[in-house]
Formats: structure tokens, sequence, C-alpha cells
């Protein structure tokens, strides 16, 4: 009789779970969050993740566990390359073997943009003896119990705590205050075009602006927002993303001259359209 929870069927349990998880993130993504996804996958396991999602500005690194609700499994074995993924995670799945209903869900990790928190010290050892009958060690290895993990009870609880940004208005009104520069929005922002940028870029503080909203690999956010914007025709995103594009564009700039890194440099029509975006972001989320 065929059981799928038996262990030669691991890997088709396995392959089952991850879509089943897939599908539920997706509704949840789309319906809860309103955020556009994409996910992709890894060609073999040996970085430590199952799956890479990104959604909104948020790119996650998840290593998956699934356990039947009728389990005791007490630990999971997660791999310590994984910590050193920009918002990598580890999502441990409880499925009803009889319907393969998720829920509830455990989570490791830490707001989107930062490492999650120290897998410890516990070695993992092979379950059976080398000659010698000594169990070794298996390298890459952590033992992570229960008691680490954040207990959700939904898929859309689980959702916010990975992909739920700060509210980037807030954060870069804040910004702005703590400088005093406020006031001079509306004069940087006059009749703005890429060779008139500059001193509207230096406003923020890039680098504090993008650690304080979880966006740590700087290069990989340009990258990403510039792709986009010549694969769409358009720069999109809030005014903070817009905001730090045009910091990271006028950094560009600055690396690939002086000192002769030899960057490629977009032409100014690209970045005067991102100077047009910016600045209508900038009026409907200020002008108030």
């Amino acid at each position: 009789m065929f059981d799928l929870w038996s262990s030669e069927y691991s890997v088709l349990r396995e392959k089952v779970v991850e879509h089943i998880f897939l599908a539920e993130l997706s509704k949840a993504l789309l319906l809860d969050l309103k955020l556009p996804f994409e996910v992709l996958r890894a060609e073999f396991d040996a970085n430590g993740y199952d799956v890479v999602i990104e959604a909104g500005s948020v790119l996650r690194h998840v290593q998956l566990k699934a356990t039947a609700t009728t389990g005791r499994r007490a630990h999971v074995d997660v791999q310590t390359a994984l910590s050193e993924k920009p918002s990598g995670c580890v999502v441990w799945l409880f499925v009803d073997p009889d319907s393969l209903a998720l829920g509830p869900f455990l989570w490791f990790g830490r707001a989107a943009g930062r490492r999650m928190p120290s897998l410890g010290d516990r070695e993992v050892r092979h379950s059976r003896g080398d000659a010698s009958g000594e169990k070794k060690v298996r390298s890459g290895l952590r033992r992570l119990p229960k008691g680490e993990f954040v207990r959700f009870e939904t898929m859309s609880e689980l959702v916010r705590a990975m992909f739920a940004r700060p509210d980037h208005r807030t954060v870069l009104k804040r910004h702005l205050s703590d400088r005093e520069q406020l006031s001079d929005l509306g004069r940087l922002a006059e009749g703005l075009s890429w060779d008139r940028s500059a001193p509207l870029a230096y406003m923020i503080e890039g680098y504090v602006l993008a650690d304080t909203v979880g966006i740590s690999d700087t290069q990989a956010f340009s990258d990403r927002m510039r792709t986009k914007a010549e694969k769409e025709g358009v720069w999109s995103g809030t005014a903070l993303e817009l905001w730090l594009a045009l910091f990271f564009e006028h950094r560009r700039d600055h690396m690939s001259g002086p000192i002769g890194i030899d960057f490629e440099v977009h032409p100014s029509r690209l970045r005067d359209e991102l100077c047009d975006s910016l600045i209508v972001a900038l009026k409907s989320e200020f002008d108030d």
C-alpha cells in the first residue's frame, strides 16, 4: 500500500510539501501583502537553502523542513552556509498526514535584510559509526531545537514576518527630520534632472537609510532597481527606494571615476527617468 510518509518516498514527499507551501505562500503574498514575487530554486542544497523568494524589496533564502503533525521531532539540522545569506531563514512546516494541510509554522530568522540568529554550537553526527564504531561529526551542520523557533498558526502570519517591510514613508520622514533638511526638499527637487541631482541624492545618508529598512547588500539592491527599470521601461518603488537608487547611482559614478574602476555607466536618459519617478513619488508621499 502506498504510504507517502514512508522513507522510500521522502524525496516525493519533500517536493509535494514544497509545492503546497509555495502555493499557499503565493496567495498570502498577493492577497494579504499585495506584493508581486519571484521564486527561484536551488540546483542542489549545498548552500543551505531550498528556494529563494523575492517579494517587493525583500530577498529571502529559505530552507524548508517538514514534519507530520503526528510526529514528535524536537529538532532539525540546519546548514551553516545559510547563515551567510542576507535574510536567510528556516521554515519548519507541520503537515497533516491525511489532508496535507499545513500548519502550524515554525520560523527561525530575523527582519528582512538581517542575517538569521546564531545557529549555536550543537554539532550533528552521522547516524552510523565508521569502522571503529565512532559516529563522526557532520561538518557544516548545526542542530537547532524547536525552542529556538517562533511559532505562527497561519501562513498569513508567517508571510508578514518574512516579507512585511517598515513603513518607508515614516522612516524617510524621520531620517530627514533628524538632519533638519526636510524644508530643503522642495527647492532641491524643483526641475530635477540627472546632472543637477547630486545635492538631492546626498541629502540622505544612503547607507544608513538602507540599513534602517533592512537592505544589507546595497550593490545588489542598486543592480536590481536598474535591471528592473531597463526591463520595464520605468523606475518603480517607494520614494525611499527611488531616492536610494539615485544615491547609489551617484556613488557608482564616484567609484568609476577618480580611482579608475571600470563600472558600466548608464546613459543620462535612464537616470533622468529615475529623477522623474522620484519626484512623482515624493509629491505623492509628502504633499499632504
